[in-house]
């Protein structure tokens, strides 16, 4: 009995939970209807103002492809969901200097979408060690953004800012650690649960599914 209170103690205090920082989601003004909404490829910071290093760079492409097989697996089947690839997206934005709002509408043309929902992924840290023992722990970072076509104004956003911790350094995200098995994921486990959060309250997927 000792020992299973000591085991017990052990993965309470030394296993995992996760802190995190993250907006809730936000609508700004009354939604208009859409006869679809078009997703676009996760985009990446183009690194402009300071140059990626090639292994943070390498990270987020990693990350980027991961995050647009997760947007296919969860959208790709609704018919109110056009899910865009990275070659879909390059053909319709042939003019690259038309502006944001001009790229919007060409989208929103090409597809016949009212909206087109866009992530963009800042953070892609893999786990570095075992599901028992983690020297570093997976970390990821994203937001999204669902911009109207007719007036390339923000309908919604939200965001997800997440680094796994011990459990000992974060006692209030128990709830989480218990799902997740008391053990350290990986990045990809991360991200998808960040990704299926924020889905499950967009406000069109809400509309569809009845409420």
């Amino acid at each position: 009995m000792i020992r299973f209170f000591s085991v017990l103690c052990c993965l309470f205090f030394t296993l995992t939970a996760c802190s995190f920082v993250s907006d809730a989601p936000k609508e700004i003004g009354p939604l208009p209807e859409l006869s679809c909404v078009a997703v676009l490829p996760t985009a990446i910071p183009a690194g402009r103002n300071e140059a990626l290093s090639a292994a943070r760079k390498k990270s987020l492409l990693e990350g980027a492809a991961f995050f647009d097989s997760v947007l296919a697996e969860e959208l790709g089947d609704r018919a109110e969901f056009i899910v865009l690839t990275e070659n879909q997206l390059d053909a319709i934005l042939g003019d690259s200097w038309g502006g944001r709002i001009q790229q919007v509408r060409d989208v929103g043309k090409a597809t016949g979408c009212g909206a087109i929902l866009k992530t963009s992924l800042s953070r892609y840290r893999e786990r570095i060690g075992s599901e028992m023992s983690a020297e570093t722990s997976a970390s990821a970072a994203f937001s999204m953004q669902l911009t109207g076509v007719e007036r390339g104004d923000v309908l919604w956003s939200t965001s997800f800012d997440e680094t796994q911790k011990a459990l000992f350094d974060d006692i209030f995200s128990f709830d989480k650690a218990q799902k997740r098995g008391f053990k350290w994921v990986s990045v990809q486990d991360l991200s998808r649960d960040g990704l299926r959060s924020r889905l499950q309250k967009f406000p069109y997927f809400l509309k569809v599914d009845g409420e």
